[in-house]
């Protein structure tokens, strides 16, 4: 799918050139100039590109490009490795707790991009989140203040600090931050490479209320020969345990994953595999990809090719099993209490054409971007978290009220009886 995520990048960048004005520069930043070929890919006009890794030079890039002098750079300076304070991160922040990856999945190329996985040291990233919640940060959201939500993120985040020695490196980080930052409300976590690793994490997990259960595990298919021709784990059983422990651990886990579909050399019977995998599983948010053949990978010289439209029609299967299984389980919320982050307000009219100001915000279950949003009517503070009934469910959405309130007239009508909500 890097395909796709270059045309989106290309047209960005396109469009920042069509609205440049006369002084201003543009200056492209991110994987694309790490795939070594990027003169051919960045449209010409752009005045500067920085790698992943470059993100600290960007003062001095524009300081340049601005014709001021420059001071003499700082030896030894790593861009994973050095803290920053944001400006303004808002309710939810991402925290990147490493860059790179030490897996060579067929299909990626993201370690001929950004190398072998270099990891945060854990005092700096505990820094960082500090500084978000004491900006008013409410969830960190970790991946490979005034902040209610942190997020930390990596390209395989169950693998954090093994570079630096540390062998449970992700819980004992998690454990320094529920300890040291407590005020934090939300501390997410995204893209959980499928791995023992994953037991002790959850274990850590349960011990804390921050630490939401939330577990995005990326498992890419469910056939054996398909898995192992992606060089990813191909033990579904051992999948299945994971699984097993997580939800008996965490009684109110929720899971998200995703997957490839069309894959060289799949078969009509391996994705039947998939899709009854798919419902056996019923996990809570799924994500499907149609593969997208990379130059430099293993995976583009394969032979048998599967049609794209076949590879088309398999993602649609896919995902019309897991809308059944997604509102179904929103549904199971209605009449449930739950606590919600409110992110952005807007309006919304009923079917007589009223206009009624509404609340867009996310519930624990529910990852930044990726999932569904909860609407809740009335006007509240962005960055709070409010305690909402849920009164309707979509397959990726849900309506609420807060217990009490006289505002709960639109969220009474039922899906049908609403107009998408503006945000504003």
């Amino acid at each position: 799918f890097l395909g796709a995520a270059r045309d989106e990048s290309v047209g960005a960048i396109n469009d920042m050139l069509a609205i440049r004005q006369d002084g201003q520069k543009v200056i492209a930043a991110g994987c694309m100039p790490a795939l070594g070929t990027y003169g051919n890919d960045i449209p010409s006009g752009v005045d500067h590109v920085l790698t992943t890794r470059e993100w600290y030079k960007i003062g001095d890039v524009v300081s340049s490009l601005l014709g001021e002098v420059l001071e003499p750079e700082v030896a030894g300076c790593e861009g994973m490795l050095t803290s920053f304070t944001r400006a303004n991160a808002g309710p939810s922040a991402y925290v990147k707790v490493a860059d790179g990856c030490d897996h060579n999945c067929h299909f990626c190329t993201i370690p001929s991009i950004k190398g072998r996985q270099v990891s945060k040291r854990p005092l700096h990233v505990l820094q960082e989140i500090v500084d978000l919640v004491a900006g008013g940060t409410k969830e960190v959201v970790l991946v490979a203040g005034g902040t209610k939500e942190v997020v930390l993120v990596a390209q395989d985040t169950i693998r954090y600090g093994a570079d630096l020695g540390m062998k449970h490196g992700l819980p004992s980080l998690l454990q320094s931050v529920a300890e040291q930052v407590p005020d934090l409300s939300w501390l997410r976590l995204l893209y959980i490479y499928p791995s023992p690793l994953t037991l002790k994490m959850v274990d850590t997990m349960a011990e804390h209320e921050m630490l939401l259960s939330y577990l995005d595990m990326p498992l890419q298919h469910a056939n054996r020969d398909v898995l192992r021709s992606m060089n990813r784990p191909s033990d579904p059983d051992m999948t299945r345990r994971l699984i097993d422990h997580a939800r008996a651990k965490l009684p109110d886990l929720v899971m998200r994953t995703t997957f490839i579909v069309g894959y060289p050399g799949e078969t009509d019977a391996q994705f039947d595999e998939l899709l009854d995998f798919v419902e056996a599983m019923e996990f809570d948010h799924v994500g499907v990809f149609t593969y997208s053949a990379e130059p430099g990978t293993r995976a583009f010289d394969l032979d048998q090719h599967v049609p794209h439209a076949v590879a088309v029609e398999r993602r649609n299967a896919v995902m019309e099993a897991q809308q059944r299984i997604s509102l179904k389980k929103n549904q199971a919320l209605v009449g449930q209490t739950h606590q919600v982050l409110i992110e952005a307000t807007g309006e919304s009219e009923d079917e007589l054409g009223r206009i009624e100001p509404i609340s867009f915000g996310r519930a624990r279950r529910h990852a930044p971007e990726v999932d569904g949003m909860v609407f809740v009517p009335g006007q509240h503070a962005i960055g709070s978290l409010v305690d909402v009934e849920i009164t309707s469910a979509l397959p990726y959405d849900l309506w609420a009220r807060i217990p009490g309130s006289t505002l709960a007239r639109v969220a009474e009508h039922g899906s049908d009886a609403r107009t998408a909500p503006r945000a504003r």
